[in-house]
């Protein structure tokens, strides 16, 4: 479950950075009906603000999805983070996309892995990207905080683990 909290300093856990700048929001401020209907649990919204795309920690990246839409970051823990990009960023066929690394390629924490073209940040009310913790046994609660975040620098999402 994503709790959404009016301060994160106060909150013990693991601290998991933004892939992206943007304005944090809750997943039913997404534009896309997929996203907004509360369909996707553990989910959030970041609309964009800034064009390039990093990994939020070491991990092995996937793009997969209708034109390499979405996303994933799959950290050594089996912790798995996806961003998925609305369909309307892929209808030009990935236009205006220069993707900076390689499906199943290991990153580094904060190493870019796409560039936006500026055009789809300005376009009719913005660039929204879906951000989705997937399920995993170790998870306990997963806490956010809506507000500007700098990618690789500012935390996204704090998670706690489940008491053994």
């Amino acid at each position: 479950m994503l709790n959404w909290v009016t301060q994160l300093n106060e909150i013990e856990g693991i601290a998991i950075k933004s892939p992206a700048c943007g304005n944090l929001l809750p997943i039913s401020s997404h534009p896309e009906l997929l996203y907004n209907s509360g369909i996707v649990q553990q989910a959030l919204c970041i609309k964009l603000q800034q064009s390039t795309i990093v990994a939020p920690f070491n991990s092995v990246y996937q793009c997969s999805l209708n034109g390499r839409r979405r996303l994933r970051f799959k950290h050594s823990s089996g912790l798995t983070l996806q961003l998925d990009f609305p369909s309307s960023v892929i209808s030009g066929l990935g236009k205006g996309i220069e993707y900076l690394a390689d499906s199943e390629q290991l990153l580094s924490a904060g190493q870019p892995v796409l560039r936006l073209d500026p055009h789809y940040l300005q376009a009719g009310q913005g660039c929204y990207a879906a951000l989705v913790v997937l399920p995993h046994p170790a998870i306990g609660a997963i806490f956010c905080m809506q507000r500007y975040v700098a990618a690789a620098t500012d935390t996204a999402i704090i998670i706690q683990l489940k008491n053994k």
